[in-house]
Formats: structure tokens, sequence, C-alpha cells
């Protein structure tokens, strides 16, 4: 299951727990009101604890790489933000530049 659909099964399960809690609340104390506060606080706990639980998706790196290329001038090779760069047999008879942007 992704950590998308696990968050969503979370958050519908927590809001499955919070209603039978007012549901029972309110069944039992006859107090509409104390119900909603119970069955709110145990939906933010609920909520929480799952969220808490459910994995986070790991953060990508980025990676750009030039190899095995022949180049007759100059080559650049540019990111728009954080990436791992990487260059490996090329034959470049001007410049070679790498540039990270952003």
């Amino acid at each position: 299951m992704s950590p998308v659909v696990q968050r969503f099964v979370g958050a519908a399960g927590a809001v499955v727990v919070a209603v039978v809690v007012n549901l029972a609340t309110g069944f039992l104390t006859d107090h509409r009101s104390t119900a909603w506060w119970v069955s709110a606080a145990v939906l933010l706990v609920v909520g929480v604890g799952v969220q808490w639980c459910l994995p986070v998706p790991a953060a990508r790196t980025r990676r750009q790489s030039a190899e095995d290329n022949t180049v007759g001038g100059s080559f650049t090779q540019t990111s728009v933000g954080p990436a791992e760069q990487q260059a490996q047999r090329n034959a470049i008879t001007g410049d070679f530049e790498q540039r990270q942007d952003g």
C-alpha cells in the first residue's frame, strides 16, 4: 500500500473511531454536547497517533549524469535546485561546467 493510501485509510479509521465514541458517549450520558467534546478529543488523539505511526516518504535525491560524451566545444550541466551531478568518461575540448541554480 502506498504512503498516500495509508494516510487516507488512517484518516478514515480515525473518523470511524470518533463516530463510534460519539454515539457511545451520547447513549451513555444522554448529553450530546459531552459526546461531541469526547469524540473530538478521541478523534484528535487517534488521528495524531495513526499519522505518527505511518511512514514518511523519503526525500528523493535528484540525479544528473553526463557519461560517454564527445564534445568539440564547451559543455554545461545545470540543475534547477539541489541534485547529485556526475560526469564520467567525457571527451571535451573546451570548458566543462556543472551548476546548481536554486
